[in-house]
């Protein structure tokens, strides 16, 4: 009963989906995924050829803006193709080219016999999208204690003070957990200045503080200049 519900399955397929034997399951048409590593299922409706010889490549490609899945696995430079798959499953290799978030992928399947192609599926697409959360591209360091508290995303914040005075050396400061307890402090480059931004201005610092050292919690860090005057923040860590 079950072999027969299958195959009327398979059955309703082929006539939803056109001609081709080809049917493509997952991933759906038109989807939107969050992981770079999906896995692409398809079946071949009519009766097995019964013999080795019969394969599948896999063609993937990017789709520019209006494009269509056929016209871009048509005309497109493949982003990645497989040939001679077996079976009717392929998990996206991990050594492949990097699926990049915010782009659109077109895909297809070839049947070949004897590495002869014999026949193509239709060509679906899917979106891969992932709300990526930018934190605060500076914390400004106060002058006074006060109550705001930073949330941390990531290894470690970016952070500015704009003191009158210019650092020279190394960077005196601290980082206190809830305790009032000295924690190790490891300062990093600031990776995320642009070319608009100009650190070597007298009176501005940029700096990183790395904090995937620290357990969870909630730290003060707090900045001498070089006249002594003190700038602190306050972080979270969940």
């Amino acid at each position: 009963m079950k072999h027969l519900f299958f195959w009327a399955i398979m059955l309703c397929f082929s006539s939803a989906f056109g001609q081709a034997n080809i049917v493509l399951i997952s991933l759906d048409d038109k989807d939107t995924i969050d992981y770079r590593y999906p896995v692409f299922n398809w079946y071949y409706v009519s009766a097995p050829d019964g013999r080795d010889n019969v394969k599948y490549n896999y063609v993937l490609t990017e789709l520019h803006t209006n494009q269509s899945a056929l016209t871009g696995v048509t005309v497109n430079q493949p982003l990645l193709r497989i040939n001679g798959v077996q079976g009717f499953q392929l998990v996206y290799p991990f050594d492949a080219p990097e699926l990049q978030y915010g782009k659109r992928y077109g895909w297809q399947l070839e049947k070949t016999v004897n590495n002869i192609i014999v026949e193509k599926s239709e060509a679906w697409e899917f979106t891969l999208y992932k709300e990526v959360v930018i934190p605060m591209k500076y914390v400004y360091l106060n002058s006074d204690y006060n109550a705001t508290i930073y949330q941390v995303e990531g290894d470690g914040f970016y952070f500015k003070m704009n003191s009158r005075y210019k650092s020279s050396g190394n960077l005196k400061c601290r980082v206190l957990n809830e305790n009032a307890e000295d924690m190790e402090v490891q300062l990093g480059e600031d990776q995320k200045i642009g070319a608009n931004d100009e650190p070597e201005k007298s009176g501005r610092e940029f700096h990183y503080l790395r904090t995937d050292v620290y357990p969870a919690g909630i730290y003060t860090l707090i900045v001498k200049d070089p006249k002594g005057n003190e700038y602190n923040t306050r972080f979270r860590i969940n």
